[in-house]
Parts: structure tokens; C-alpha cells; sequence
């Protein structure tokens, strides 16, 4: 990855952070630790419980010594990659979560203090062998939300356990004298919503508590702590009311329990810009086609290739210059560089004057996976610069 750093203007002078941006190498991402910060703080008090943060929605190194110290109640870690960027740098607790976790990432994890979320029963007995006569960490048993609320609402994804692996589980974790201190459960991304039907994300929540007995029984040790995943979207500041009954249904699960929640995608998507600039211009059929030097080899999420009904972002248009008087107005369909035909990042519907080549090409709420989540080794493209605007 090409990392440059860099400040920006205040955003209070529209005029001077517009000149900064147009000297950026592009494509590129700008990234601003203050809106990270506000989010985290934002979306922990909605919740009114401790939130860790999930670094694999953004690892970058850069963005984390800026507002890693805000990270209060700790850093969830899929890879040793990611360990090795907050080893030494993040002094709040570190919780490492990964089905295909090695003994060498699990050496590592040990050495770092990390708290084990465990995902399977061999994965346990791994982790056992790894340990020999080390001081063992602490625990979390990852249960499958699908099988924790048996009602067909929530995806039957491969995380977790079922409730009799993970018996299974904690009776071979306490013969070796490894601490189970909670249980861990996530429904996926955008799933954080509260209706009556009982799938829900306090079902969740009062499922995992109502589990908790039966592993404290197995353990001889109580499980008070309760990591109920997340999946807030990035737009979670439009959801007071579902914030404020969701409080309430896991409030009577507090006197006993710490609760806990997770995010990445909530605190990291509205702090993070993906920039591309106009190289080519073209009138076809009833639309202006802007070619752009970004596309999906950058940006992999917003060609939308993942998605059944393919809903584009609508990108705003940075002109160096005004277009011509005389050019028609069409929509515009902005495409990046590459030669797939999947290549299409973004459009705009509405009647518009053609860009200009060199114009830039601005995509909001891209600070989560969105740059990691993108194949860069496709026609060996280069790959996207990183800045860090400081507001």
C-alpha cells in the first residue's frame, strides 16, 4: 500500500480544502482520525455499554496512532497482520477472533496478552497444545447466532459453534485450566435492528445470557461477560428510537452481565473518502461516460459485484473548470480503469453538464473495507495513496 500522510486545511475554508484536494494523488483515500473519534463516542453512547472497536474495517496504521487512544474498551483482531499494527501501540484490551487461527498467530496473541475468541472445539484443543505450561489467557466461546436463535432470521453462516460443541468446548478449556469469561456472538453486517418477532438483536443478546448457566455449570465458574457483536450501519445516528428501545430490552441483562458490543463498519465508514480523478470523457448512447483512474481494482465494494440489485453511489463532482455552455445535459456514468465490463463505480441520474477531464470524482462514507476488501492485484493496477485530513 502507498502511504502518504498528509494535512489538510480546516474544513471551514471550503476554498483551501478544495485547492488541497485537487493536488492529490489519485486515486486515493483521505481518511480523518476526528471523525472516527466522534463516531466511537457517538455510537457507544447510543448503546450505553463498552464498544470494541473491529480493526479489520480499517487497519490503517496511520488513521490508528491518531485515534487509537480513543479505543477505550479495546481492539478486535482477525490476523496477526493486524496484531502486529497495534502491538506495542494499543494498550486497551486486544481480543483476537479467527476460525483459521495458527499456532504461530496464537504464539503471538499469547505473547501479546490477547483475549482468545474461540471458534470451535478443535480450534480450543489448538489452542491447549499451544499453551503447554505458559500462563493460559482468557477466553470468549464464539456461539453461531443462527443456532443461539433457532427462528430462520438470522443467516446460517460458518461462525461459532453450535450450544453442544460448545459444551463440549468449555469442558475440555477447564480441564486445562484455561478461563472461560464469556460467550461471543454476531448476526453479520447491518443486522442490528429491534422489531416483536423475536430475531431481533436483544434476542440475541437475552439468548446468550440464558446460554451462559448451562457453560457455568460445566466450568464451575461464572460467565458475566457478553460480547453481542454489532452490525451497525454507517448511517446508525438515524436510528435514535431503535437505539432507545434496544437499551431497554438489555438493560435487565446489565445487573448480571457486562455487555458488550462490536463495530467497524459504524465507526470507520463516514471518517473515510475514496478521490478519483476524470481521464477520459465520452458521450454514449443518452449518458456522458466519465472514465476514471480508479475503479474497482481500488474500490472492489462500489462496483457493487456482490450485490443482486446493483444501487451505485452517487459520487460528488469536483470541476476544475466550468463545462461548456452549449453541451446537453445527461446523466453520467463514472467507470474506472480497467478493462472489466463490471468496472462501473458510480452514477448520477439526474441531468448534469459533462465532467471535464481532470475533475475530481469524490465517494463519501468509504472508511470501512472498502479499501481493503479490493483486489489490487488486477491488472497489476497501483495501488490507491492514503492521506490523513485533519480537521
Amino acid at each position: 500500500m502507498t502511504m502518504t500522510t498528509a494535512c489538510a486545511p480546516v474544513r471551514g475554508d471550503e476554498a483551501m480544502t478544495q485547492e488541497w484536494l485537487l493536488s492529490l494523488k489519485t486515486p486515493c483515500y483521505v481518511l480523518d482520525p476526528t471523525v472516527v473519534m466522534a463516531r466511537y463516542a457517538d455510537l457507544r453512547e447510543r448503546l450505553g455499554t463498552p464498544l470494541i472497536v473491529s480493526l479489520k474495517a480499517n487497519p490503517n496504521l496511520d488513521l490508528l496512532i491518531r485515534c487509537g487512544h480513543a479505543f477505550i474498551d479495546g481492539v478486535e483482531l482477525a490476523s496477526q497482520g493486524e496484531l502486529d499494527i497495534v502491538a506495542g501501540r494499543i494498550n486497551t484490551p486486544k481480543y483476537v477472533n479467527n476460525p483459521s487461527m495458527d499456532e504461530d498467530f496464537m504464539r503471538a496473541a499469547l505473547a501479546s496478552r490477547c483475549t482468545f475468541i474461540i471458534d470451535s472445539l478443535e480450534q480450543a484443543q489448538r489452542l491447549i497444545r499451544v499453551i503447554g505450561k505458559q500462563t493460559a489467557p482468557q477466553t470468549v466461546l464464539r456461539i453461531n447466532a443462527g443456532q443461539l436463535v433457532n427462528s430462520g432470521k438470522h443467516p446460517a453462516d460458518h461462525f461459532g459453534m453450535s450450544r453442544h460443541d460448545a459444551l463440549l468446548t468449555a469442558v475440555a478449556l477447564a480441564q486445562a485450566n484455561v478461563p472461560i469469561i464469556g460467550l461471543h456472538t454476531f448476526a453479520g453486517s447491518n443486522s442490528f435492528h429491534v422489531d416483536d418477532k423475536g430475531a431481533d438483536a436483544a434476542a440475541l443478546a437475552h439468548a446468550l445470557a440464558a446460554f451462559a448457566p448451562q457453560i457455568a455449570r460445566f466450568t464451575g465458574m461464572l460467565v458475566e461477560f457478553l460480547n453481542v457483536g454489532g452490525g451497525f450501519s454507517e448511517h446508525f445516528s438515524g436510528q435514535a428510537q431503535t437505539f432507545d428501545a434496544y437499551r431497554q430490552r438489555i438493560a435487565p441483562l446489565q445487573k448480571d452481565f457486562k455487555v458488550v458490543h462490536e463495530s467497524g463498519r459504524g465507526v470507520f465508514a463516514g471518517a473515510g473518502t475514496f478521490v478519483t480523478r476524470v481521464r477520459s470523457v465520452k458521450a454514449l448512447g443518452e449518458r456522458y461516460v466519465a472514465v476514471c483512474d480508479g475503479g474497482l481494482s481500488h474500490n472492489f465494494l462500489l462496483a457493487k459485484t456482490e450485490s443482486m440489485l446493483k444501487h451505485y453511489a452517487q459520487p460528488r463532482l469536483l470541476r476544475r473548470q466550468q463545462s461548456p455552455v452549449d453541451a446537453p445535459l445527461l446523466p453520467i456514468q463514472f467507470v474506472g480503469s480497467t478493462c472489466s465490463r463490471a468496472d462501473v463505480i458510480g452514477w448520477n441520474h439526474g441531468l448534469s453538464a459533462p465532467p471535464s477531464v481532470g475533475d475530481l470524482v469524490i465517494f463519501e462514507n468509504c472508511g470501512a473495507y472498502n479499501q481493503t476488501y479490493s483486489v489490487g492485484a488486477f491488472l497489476s493496477q497501483s495501488p490507491a495513496h492514503t492521506y490523513i485530513h485533519q480537521s
